[in-house]
């Protein structure tokens, strides 16, 4: 056991440190892989209808680019208007800062002087930067998804051929992608309802750019546990501006009972469950791969995490570090 553990500390090491080194190549490569496993069904399925395989990848990662390009087109729109915005809230921050004077420090006088050439963009150069990188990132995602959907569908049949046949990698495999598509599917319905909820609400108290808050509220929901409290911080503080501590806290209390009623009356049971992973394990990786990949490691946590766990369970010396990583049993 202790030979075992060391062999799987040493190449982890490697892997680990070969990954956060090479992050900028190897995230879109992550990425690309988790939306194959995610749209393998859809592919299957075309291709029982009559397509072939190559037809059905190309018809379901067509429907996925023009969904995230039209995510980033409303996400634009949105970022302008908040953009338009931000000389007001400036004046209304010193306000409610002017507020708490009475409080403690002088925090109204601690902020610049003139608002007038406040700005949430960047320039022009850095814009048109991040746009190349972004561009090159899409189309290498794109590119790798669709030969990752062309060759998963054999992927069973080579794992058949892997020590321990279709008790050891196959079986292993096939869990990750049920568990992990079964997780995103809870997690999905109960995020969508979420972020409509709140949407409806925020215009309503007449909050800026209600559509970017819950299109940052359903992406954030993706990071267990604490992807939700993240994506509240900027409309509970608009709410702040706007009317003061009352308005943030009715902001802040919609969202919480709005999730709590779409986890309660809309899922079967917690989303964590489907992944069969201690709440200590699913927190610690959520930092770890933020720490080894960046932001992207924020969602790639979950996937990442449950293949580590299908490999280590997928090799005898190893499947006890597995077992470790599984939640306890209720009244254990």
């Amino acid at each position: 056991m202790l030979a075992s553990l060391t062999r799987v500390l040493v190449v982890g090491a490697i892997l680990v440190a070969g990954m956060h080194l090479a992050a900028p190549l190897v995230n879109p490569v992550l990425v690309a892989f988790v939306i194959s496993v995610i749209a393998s069904p859809a592919v299957y399925r075309l291709e029982q209808r009559g397509l072939r395989r190559w037809m059905a990848a190309l018809a379901v990662v067509g429907i996925f680019a023009g969904a995230s390009l039209l995510l980033l087109a409303v996400l634009g729109v949105s970022l302008l208007q908040i953009d338009r915005a931000l000389p007001a809230y400036h004046e209304l921050l010193q306000e409610q800062l002017t507020l708490l004077d009475g409080m403690g420090p002088d925090f109204a006088g601690q902020l610049p002087g003139s608002s007038e050439n406040v700005s949430l963009l960047p320039s022009i150069e850095a814009i048109i930067a991040g746009l190349a990188e972004l561009a090159i990132d899409f189309l290498v995602t794109i590119i790798v998804t669709v030969f990752m959907l062309l060759e998963i569908a054999g992927l069973r049949q080579k794992l058949r051929t892997a020590p321990g046949g279709s008790t050891g990698f196959e079986g292993q495999f096939i869990a990750f992608c049920r568990s992990l598509n079964g997780y995103l599917g809870i997690r999905t319905r109960g995020s969508l309802v979420t972020g409509a909820v709140v949407a409806f609400l925020l215009w309503v108290m007449g909050i800026d750019a209600p559509v970017l808050w819950a299109i940052l509220i359903v992406l954030f929901s993706y990071i267990p546990f604490l992807g939700l409290p993240i994506a509240s911080v900027p409309p509970i503080g608009l709410a702040w501006l706007r009317y003061g501590l009352a308005g943030a806290v009715v902001v802040a209390g919609g969202i919480a009972v709005v999730d709590f009623l779409s986890r309660t009356l809309l899922t079967p049971h917690p989303a964590e469950r489907e992944l069969e992973l201690s709440p200590l394990v699913i927190v610690l990786s959520v930092f770890f791969w933020l720490l080894v990949l960046g932001v992207p490691g924020l969602f790639l946590a979950v996937p990442l995490t449950l293949l580590v766990k299908a490999v280590l369970g997928a090799v005898d010396d190893t499947r006890w570090l597995a077992a470790l990583m599984e939640p306890a049993e209720e009244g254990a």
